[in-house]
């Protein structure tokens, strides 16, 4: 029997390693790609984050730090602080809604410019009083309603219940949300800003300074 001597071809060993070579830079080029598109999501992420950081500290922003019964029927107190970036706001810009949801299920609302107890009616409720902290509180001596708020200012405000059908009523007040066991929300909006909304709930009763946050 003949045998065949197997003889290595050259030319074969050379396509070989040149397709092992391609195979390897397709491998290493998806390799880039995938890391080129990683770190361009990264960036856009980033760069959208920074915009909006950038956006957030140059829009007003108001927080409400503290809430309190204010007198025996409808009355409640409030402390609001401005955020420290932003621009002055004029008081008669800014807006509150006082909104609440009887167990039966009727809803009761009442909006207004901040430290005007007049509603869309014409009709006007009890005197909405807004100062700055560290001055004097209404009834005394030197009190100034205050017209401009200022950035990183601390304010205190009053506001009263009732509709806005129904100015002298108590609707939503902390009598009344006593008696029906609800909650109330209030909802203050700025110009150039977001809206900043708290819900009211007596935590210790209706008597006079008792907290409704």
């Amino acid at each position: 029997m003949r045998r065949s001597k197997l003889k290595s071809d050259d030319s074969c060993t050379a396509g070989t390693g040149a397709l092992i070579i391609f195979i390897a830079m397709i491998l290493v080029s998806s390799i880039i790609v995938a890391t080129l598109i990683g770190v361009t999501e990264k960036i856009t992420q980033r760069t959208d984050r920074t915009a909006e950081d950038a956006r957030m500290k140059n829009v007003n922003t108001i927080i409400i730090t503290g809430a309190w019964v204010y007198d025996s029927f409808d009355d409640m107190l409030f402390m609001m602080e401005f955020g420290p970036a932003g621009e002055a706001v004029n008081r008669v810009d800014v807006s509150y809604v006082l909104t609440c949801t009887d167990k039966d299920g009727t809803f009761n609302f009442r909006a207004a410019v901040l430290g005007d107890s007049s509603t869309a009616t014409g009709q006007v409720g009890s005197p909405i009083f807004v100062w700055e902290v560290g001055t004097p509180g209404p009834g005394s001596d030197g009190h100034t309603m205050v017209d401009n708020f200022q950035p990183g200012g601390i304010y205190m405000f009053t506001l009263d219940g009732g509709t806005q059908d129904e100015p002298f009523s108590d609707e939503c007040g902390p009598v009344y949300l006593d008696n029906e066991g609800i909650s109330a929300n209030l909802y203050l909006h700025i110009p150039n800003g977001m809206s900043t909304h708290q819900v009211l709930t007596l935590s210790n009763g209706r008597e006079i300074g008792s907290p409704i946050i």
